[in-house]
């Protein structure tokens, strides 16, 4: 797929959430994306990747019932290839736009649920140290900020020790804004 000609890059807001730099061209991304589907139509895993990616923005945007749709559409793909580790990104995602509706039922089991495979999972423990800040963001949106702040630790040891500067600062960002909720 070639590089989408349009401008989604997002920032955090003081509540931890995703804001697109131009909404207005994260649309017209989606949109993008959208058009991609049948070029892709023989190569599930690519198609799979555009409907992820689909979700994740359209969560972004807060067409959160869209966002649904595209994450299940990726997940199913991907339960017919053998790619796992998408899979279990996009269940990821899908936990958090549910975050985003404020359905912290099914959040927090679906949070649970993907900590623990990715504790246990060798090829998923990569990126245990994204399902704890997510699982984070979804305590600090239910205003339990001292157990968010724990799990933001933990994904920040992982960070260090992974020496990715950028997600390092996102982690340190998240510790501040929750402890300045306390």
């Amino acid at each position: 797929m070639s590089a989408i000609p349009f401008n989604l890059d997002f920032y955090f807001d003081e509540n931890l959430r995703e804001v697109p730099l131009s909404k207005a061209e994260m649309m017209k991304g989606i949109e993008f994306l959208k058009k991609q589907i049948p070029i892709f139509q023989n190569d599930k895993n690519e198609v799979a990747k555009i409907y992820g990616l689909m979700g994740v923005y359209l969560r972004i945007v807060k067409e959160l019932e869209e966002s649904k749709k595209y994450l299940r559409l990726a997940i199913q793909t991907y339960e017919s290839t053998s790619n796992d580790n998408s899979l279990f990104v996009n269940e990821l995602r899908l936990a958090h736009t549910y975050q985003w509706q404020k359905d912290f039922y099914t959040s927090n089991q679906m949070f649970k649920k993907l900590m623990e495979e990715a504790e246990i999972c060798d090829e998923r423990r990569g990126i245990l140290d994204f399902v704890y800040q997510h699982y984070a963001k979804n305590l600090f949106d239910q205003e339990n900020y001292d157990l968010a702040i724990s799990y933001f630790h933990k994904a920040l040891n992982l960070r260090i020790q992974k020496g990715q500067k950028d997600l390092i600062e996102s982690t340190e960002y998240a510790i501040h804004i929750c402890k300045g909720k306390l």
